[in-house]
C-alpha cells in the first residue's frame, strides 16, 4: 500500500510539473509578439534622387520619408475623392480591431525597402481575454488564386498614394457596378457595415489589377508585397475574412478543351480499372473530351493480357475518345513513364494521374480544368483523401527547412483547418503528381519532368520549376478524389538503403533549387514545420537552434542495462545530418558546427508525463573499413525537450503528448566517423521499466 502511495505521489508531481512546464510553453506566442513591439523599427535606406537646381546644378539628395494617412474600411468609399496626396502611404484598416504600435512605421519602411512594391499586406492576430494575444494568422505571400477565393488579405492593407489615385476611377465603377457604396449619398451608414466591407474588399481587386498581380510574374518576383509580421490585433472573436472565406464554388470553363489523362501502371489491372471506371463515371461534361494513355513498364504475360482487355472493351462515353496502352520493359522510372506518356498524347492538357486514384463525384475535372486555363497557373492539384475516411492525404506541398512535405496528412477533412486550409482554392509551392493537371505548352516550357529523379521528388522538381518560371501553382481543396495509398506508408516503413536513396534524391532536388532552401512564398516560416504537416498551426517554440545548447553525451559500453526493446515507444526523425546544412542548405561546404538531430517521441498508451527520455546512437558501419562494431556500445544523449501542439492534435487518444519534440545538437569530434542507427531511451520516472526502441533512420558522422 505503501508503494502504491508513492507511486501515486511521484505520478502526481510528475504531471504537476509537465503541466506547468505546457503552460509556460503555450504562452509562447503571446511573449514572442509583445517582445517583438518593443523592438525598434529598422531603418531603411531611403532612395537617392536627383534634383536639379536653379543654377542648373544637379545634385542628390535623398527623397523625404513619406507620409502615413490611416484610413478605416468603413471610409474606403471615399478614395475616389482623395487628390492631391503625395509621397503618401495609404493604410486601410478594419475597426474590428487595432492596428500593433510599431504598424505604421513598418509599413512606411517596408514601403521606402521595397520600391518594387506599391501594394502590401501583413499578418494579425487576436486580442483574447486580459490583453492576450491569440490566433496568429500568418498568412501567405501574395497568391492571387487563394485572394479570387477568399479574401484572405483580411484586417488591413496599404497602398502608394500614387498607386490608389490611379486605381481610383476603376474602383469607382466596379463597386457602383456591385451595386455597393460608390458615393457620399450612398455612405456605409445607410447600405450597412457589409457593403463598406465589400468596399474595401473591391478597392483592393482594383489595386491588385493595376499590379497585373493576376498575370504571370517574371522569375520569382511577386508583384504584391507580405510583411510576415502580426501588425493588426482583430477584435476578440471577429471573423478574419469579412464574409468572404475560403469556400467550395462551381467555377466554369474559358473554353472547351481537350486533355490526355496519363497513367504510369504495372501489374496493378484491377486497381487500374477501378481508376478507369471512376473517372468515365465522373467526367461527363460536354466542353471536355479527353484520352487516356497507360504506361506499362513491365507487367507480367497475364495481367497484360488484363491490360489489354479492358482496354478495348472499356466503353467510350462521357468524353472519352480512345484508350492507348504502351508496354514497355524498362525500369522504373516515373519521371521518364510521364514524359514518354506525354509523347503518345494529343491533348491540349496534361492529367498526370496514379493508376490507385479514384473518383467519387461529378465535376473534379471541370474545377481543375478551370484553374489550368488561367494563364497565370502553373500547375493544379487536388485534396486527396484515404478510402472509406475523411482523413486528408494531400491537399498542397509545403517546402519547409527539412524539404518538401504534404500538408495535413491524416487529418480530419471534416474540421476547418488553419482559417479554412483545406477548403476552397490556395496557391502553393508544390502539388502531388499522384493527380497533377497542366497546360501541354506550360509543360513543354518546363521542360517535362527531370528523369534523373527517378522514384522521390520528381513531381516536386517539376513544381518547382514551374514556380521558377512565373507560374502560381494551385491545390483545388474544394473538391476530392480518393487515392487508396496504404495509410501505413511512411517513412518508417522504408529500409536504410531505400532512406539513402531518399535523402540523395532529396539533395538532388534542392541542388537543383538551391535558392528555394527553406523558403516557400505560400507557406509561412512562422508556421509549424513536423514532417508531415499534420496540424497547420503557429510554432509555439521560438528558440532558435542557435541558442540551444550542445548535448554531453554518455556511453553505455554493454548496451542500456534493463531496458527492454518495445514498438510501443515511438520515436519520428525529422532531421539528422550536419548543422551546416541544416542552417545553410544542402550546397554548404565543410562541417564546423557538428550534428542536429529534431524529432518526437512518445509512448502509446502510457501518460507521457511520467517519462525521461534521451536519444540513442549506436554505431552500425564505420567509415575506413565499412565493418560492424565489435561491441554493443550505446550512446546516450540528453536533448532539448520541444513543445509539439501539433503532435497533441495528432494523437487526441494519447495522454500528455505535448512536451515529444526533441532538439539535439552535437559537436564535430564527439563521435567517431560512421554510420549511427537513432533510438531513443524513456525511463518510467515512477518505476524501474526501461523502454528502448530503434528507427531506420541513420546519422552520418564524417570525418
Amino acid at each position: 500500500m505503501l508503494k502504491d502511495l508513492a507511486k501515486s505521489a511521484l505520478i502526481k508531481r510528475s504531471v504537476t510539473k509537465y503541466n506547468k512546464t505546457v503552460n509556460a510553453k503555450s504562452s509562447a506566442y503571446d511573449k514572442w509578439q509583445k517582445a517583438i513591439e518593443k523592438e525598434p523599427v529598422v531603418k531603411a535606406d531611403a532612395p537617392v534622387i536627383m534634383e536639379t537646381l536653379e543654377t542648373g546644378e544637379v545634385v542628390p539628395h535623398k527623397k523625404p520619408e513619406p507620409k502615413v494617412k490611416v484610413i478605416a474600411y468603413s471610409k474606403v468609399w471615399e478614395v475616389s475623392d482623395m487628390k492631391g496626396d503625395e509621397n503618401t502611404i495609404y493604410i486601410f484598416a478594419s475597426s474590428r480591431g487595432k492596428l500593433t504600435k510599431r504598424a505604421q512605421e513598418v509599413i512606411q519602411q517596408y514601403f521606402i525597402a521595397h520600391p518594387e512594391h506599391n501594394v502590401v499586406y501583413g499578418d494579425e492576430d487576436e486580442m483574447g481575454n486580459g490583453g492576450k494575444y491569440i490566433h496568429p494568422y500568418f498568412k501567405p505571400d501574395w497568391s492571387p488564386d487563394s485572394y479570387l477565393n477568399a479574401f484572405y488579405i483580411g484586417s488591413f492593407f496599404a497602398c502608394r498614394s500614387e498607386t490608389m489615385h490611379a486605381a481610383a476611377t476603376e474602383y469607382d465603377n466596379a463597386v457602383r457596378m456591385l451595386g455597393g457604396v460608390s458615393n457620399k449619398k450612398n455612405s456605409p451608414e445607410q447600405v450597412g457595415l457589409e457593403a463598406s466591407l465589400l468596399s474595401a474588399d473591391v478597392l483592393f481587386c482594383m489595386l491588385a489589377i493595376h499590379e497585373r498581380a493576376f498575370a504571370k510574374r517574371t522569375g520569382m518576383e511577386l508583384p504584391i508585397g507580405h510583411i510576415r509580421e502580426v501588425l493588426f490585433h482583430r477584435s476578440a472573436e471577429q471573423e478574419v475574412f469579412y464574409g468572404r472565406s475560403f469556400h467550395n464554388s462551381r467555377h466554369m470553363l474559358l473554353k472547351p478543351a481537350t486533355v490526355s489523362i496519363i497513367i504510369p501502371s504495372k501489374d496493378h489491372p484491377e486497381i487500374l480499372q477501378q481508376c478507369l471506371n471512376s473517372i468515365i463515371e465522373t467526367t461527363g461534361d460536354e466542353n471536355i473530351k479527353y484520352e487516356i494513355v497507360i504506361i506499362d513498364n513491365g507487367s507480367s504475360a497475364a495481367n497484360r493480357v488484363k491490360y489489354g482487355v479492358y482496354c478495348s472493351r472499356a466503353p467510350r462515353k462521357n468524353g472519352l475518345t480512345n484508350i492507348n496502352y504502351i508496354y514497355k520493359l524498362q525500369e522504373f522510372n516515373f519521371s521518364a513513364m510521364c514524359n514518354q506518356g506525354v509523347r503518345n498524347s494529343t491533348g491540349e492538357y496534361l492529367l498526370f494521374l496514379n493508376d490507385d486514384i479514384e473518383a467519387k463525384k461529378e465535376g473534379w475535372l471541370r474545377e481543375m480544368l478551370s484553374q489550368a486555363q488561367l494563364g497565370h497557373v502553373g500547375a493544379v492539384g487536388a485534396k486527396l483523401i484515404y478510402p472509406d475516411t475523411d482523413l486528408i492525404q494531400h491537399a498542397g506541398i509545403a517546402n519547409v527547412r527539412r524539404g518538401p512535405v504534404h500538408k495535413l496528412q491524416k487529418m480530419h477533412d471534416g474540421k476547418n483547418h488553419y482559417f479554412g486550409y483545406n477548403r476552397g482554392v490556395h496557391n502553393n509551392i508544390g502539388v502531388t503528381a499522384a493527380c497533377l493537371l497542366i497546360s501541354r505548352k506550360k509543360y513543354n516550357d518546363i521542360g517535362g519532368f527531370p528523369e534523373e529523379l527517378k522514384v522521390a521528388f520528381n513531381d516536386v522538381d517539376f513544381c518547382y520549376s514551374v514556380i521558377e518560371a512565373g507560374y502560381y501553382n494551385v491545390c483545388c481543396n474544394h473538391i476530392y478524389l480518393y487515392h487508396h495509398e496504404s495509410l501505413t506508408r511512411g517513412i518508417d516503413n522504408l529500409d536504410p538503403k531505400k532512406m539513402e536513396r531518399l535523402g540523395r534524391e532529396g539533395d538532388t532536388l534542392m541542388r537543383r533549387h538551391s535558392h528555394l532552401y527553406n523558403f516557400d512564398p505560400f507557406y509561412s516560416p512562422h508556421l509549424t514545420e513536423d514532417e508531415t504537416i499534420s496540424a497547420i498551426i503557429p510554432k509555439e517554440d521560438y528558440t532558435p537552434v542557435e541558442d540551444i545548447p550542445y548535448s554531453r553525451i554518455s556511453v553505455h559500453e554493454k548496451g542500456i542495462k534493463g531496458a527492454r526493446e518495445d514498438q510501443c515507444l515511438r520515436i519520428g526523425c525529422e532531421y539528422n545530418g550536419t548543422l551546416d546544412n541544416w542552417l545553410y542548405g544542402v550546397t554548404a561546404e565543410g562541417n564546423d558546427e557538428g550534428y542536429y538531430l529534431k524529432g518526437y517521441s512518445f509512448v502509446i498508451g502510457s501518460d507521457n508525463a511520467i517519462f525521461e527520455k534521451q536519444l540513442l546512437l549506436r554505431l552500425v558501419e564505420r567509415h575506413e573499413d565499412g565493418a560492424g562494431p565489435a561491441d554493443r556500445k550505446v550512446y546516450a544523449v540528453p536533448f532539448y525537450t520541444w513543445y509539439r501542439p501539433d503532435i497533441r492534435i495528432r494523437l487526441q487518444d494519447q495522454v500528455n503528448v505535448d512536451l515529444t519534440g526533441y532538439k539535439v545538437k552535437i559537436r564535430k569530434g564527439d563521435l567517431e566517423p560512421g554510420y549511427y542507427q537513432i533510438g531513443m531511451l524513456a525511463v518510467d520516472k515512477t518505476s524501474r521499466l526501461k523502454l528502448v526502441n530503434w528507427v531506420p533512420n541513420i546519422l552520418n558522422v564524417k570525418e
